[in-house]
């Protein structure tokens, strides 16, 4: 078995011009089990925060008091630092083409959303590996750590993987640091995608739950990365033993039936577009990417909906040029415009984008 050191907590700069916004943004960075960085509120502190000290990843503001962030974006990628932007911005903030694959969230700010940002980023920092990478983990006392470390082990996700099939014994439970697993119902031959999974969650909850199968739930790893792994029965020895670990488990499982309910609303009274449009929102901010590898025929068969009802779909969200479809893979242009698809809001036309940075 595979055990590490005690990691350090990833640390998350915060830019943002608003002070009560970056208080609320700060608050949820340590909420989430990170290191809060910042915050700072100006394009120049900004970069000289960016220089003189170490940072895993930013929350970025994309206006700073009339300013474009995109300086500060500059340093970080030269740095190899990951980014998601804040936006309050209806209309399409004009871009720098080397910053359009960045995630970009919308002010107000989704808390649920956020969360999964911040996984999102922590996977893509360059230095990782010196923590666990996942959430759950990260938020574990040290000793807590220790205890499931000496149990665990590290392994790569291959895409296609199934980690575990409908109505058989769960034998290991799975905390990914990167990728993206789904979990689909499977039922009279039909099935359909319930929940995706990130570095922020957990896969194989059953056991969490004392159950031996893991009922008409097929776990399939969708885009590839990797995940810490333990066996089902120990993992369940260390929650009777562990108090605090298995809380951060219950809360896990209360996440995940969190989802599972938004999900069945969204399908239920939901249109194939905002369905669409909510189910590529929440596999980009996994990956920490606006650029998904997924054919046609994958979402059909995950959303339970013909692949000539998927293709109408795509050519609508790209219609209204928020995202680009090619065969296997789709980029997300305009994270607002998809948010509200997804949660039938209009876009509003009193906000107008700043300026453009041209520097």
């Amino acid at each position: 078995m595979q055990t590490r050191q005690e990691p350090r907590k990833p640390r998350i700069l915060v830019v943002e011009d608003s002070d009560l916004i970056a208080q609320a943004v700060g608050d949820m960075v340590v909420e989430h089990g990170y290191e809060l960085m910042g915050p700072v509120g100006r394009v120049e502190s900004g970069l000289e925060f960016v220089r003189d000290n170490a940072v895993d990843a930013a929350v970025v503001d994309i206006d700073l008091h009339g300013a474009a962030s995109f300086p500060i974006c500059e340093q970080l990628a030269k740095r190899d630092i990951p980014f998601v932007f804040l936006a309050g911005y209806d209309r399409l903030y004009p871009m720098p083409a080397q910053f359009r694959k960045a995630p970009w969230l919308q002010k107000p700010i989704d808390g649920r959303e956020f969360r999964i940002a911040l996984a999102g980023l922590a996977q893509s920092a360059a230095n990782t590996s010196s923590g666990w990478g996942n959430q759950i983990l990260d938020r574990l006392s040290p000793l807590d750590r220790e205890c499931f470390g000496s149990k665990a082990e590290h392994l790569r996700l291959t895409a296609g993987s199934v980690l575990a099939t409908a109505r058989q014994p769960v034998s290991h439970v799975y905390f990914p640091t990167s990728g993206v697993v789904s979990l689909s119902a499977c039922a009279h031959g039909k099935v359909i995608e319930i929940a995706l999974i990130g570095s922020d969650g957990v896969v194989g909850l059953e056991s969490v739950m004392d159950a031996e199968r893991s009922d008409s739930i097929e776990m399939v790893v969708q885009a590839p990365g990797e995940a810490w792994r333990i066996p089902a029965g120990a993992l369940s020895e260390l929650m009777d033993t562990r108090r605090e670990l298995r809380a951060q488990l219950l809360a896990a499982v209360r996440a995940y039936l969190a989802e599972i309910v938004e999900t069945t609303l969204t399908t239920a009274n939901g249109t194939i577009e905002q369905r669409l449009a909510r189910r590529l929102l929440m596999h980009s901010l996994r990956m920490g990417s606006r650029q998904l590898t997924i054919t046609h025929q994958a979402l059909s068969r995950l959303m339970a909906v013909r692949r000539s009802g998927i293709t109408v779909a795509l050519h609508v969200l790209e219609g209204k040029h928020l995202i680009r479809s090619r065969r296997s893979s789709i980029e997300i242009l305009d994270y607002g415009g998809l948010s509200r698809v997804a949660t039938g809001r209009r876009q509003s036309t009193s906000s107008a984008a700043p300026n453009q940075y041209d520097g």
